[in-house]
């Protein structure tokens, strides 16, 4: 069972994602996302978005905002969706190492499987360095999902399940950033098998006592 400060974290978060929206906002964005994640914002033109959306660029503007504005909303809504499976799944493992190794093996089967790639990873590259205000709301989704994973490795040392030794926000950003490695891997050389050996290599490393 996962204990408490894990699931503290998960029902702030829940709670946070129970928010009502008019006119099916939800599910409007979410056809202007895949619009973004296929074409990226720079080759994404207003009439693209409001083609998919189904919407004139008027009710657009009034209900919304701007380009800009709609980007960031698809941001949030990716986010929110990746951050809830993640806490659901965990929270149905019966360790807190069990949670951690099953996000390892869903980030191994997303890089492989995902078709699209990771639209967060995606957006970091093409406007991180060049739109704060984009670059400010992938930080706040990254910092929510990294304060995740060192709840769940601060469990996991307090459950003597990894070594409690060791600095959990250095092993959470080691997680992290094997996760962007391994698709910038598979993007160039697609061997889900060289993934795979990764992953394994990645949780034999955090679970070594």
């Amino acid at each position: 069972m996962i204990v408490s400060e894990f699931i503290y974290l998960c029902t702030i978060k829940l709670n946070a994602m129970g928010r009502n929206v008019e006119f099916n906002e939800d599910e409007t964005v979410k056809k202007a996302m895949n619009v973004f994640w296929e074409k990226g914002y720079n080759g994404t033109s207003m009439q693209d978005l409001v083609d998919a959306m189904q919407i004139n660029r008027s009710s657009l503007y009034n209900t919304i905002g701007d380009k800009q504005q709609l980007f960031l909303k698809c941001i949030d809504s990716y986010s929110d969706g990746i951050l809830c499976e993640t806490i659901t799944k965990a929270k149905n493992e019966k360790s807190p190492l069990k949670a951690l190794v099953r996000i390892i093996n869903d980030a191994v089967d997303s890089t492989i499987h995902g078709d699209k790639g990771c639209l967060g990873t995606k957006t970091i590259f093409e406007m991180g360095a060049v739109d704060k205000t984009v670059c400010n709301a992938l930080k706040k989704s990254n910092d929510t999902y990294l304060d995740i994973i060192i709840a769940l490795i601060k469990d996991a040392m307090a459950a003597n399940e990894i070594d409690a030794d060791e600095d959990p926000e250095m092993i959470a950003d080691y997680i992290m950033t094997s996760f962007t490695g391994w698709k910038q891997s598979f993007i160039l050389h697609g061997n889900p098998i060289k993934i795979k050996k990764m992953s394994e290599y990645l949780i034999k490393n955090i679970t070594h006592r």
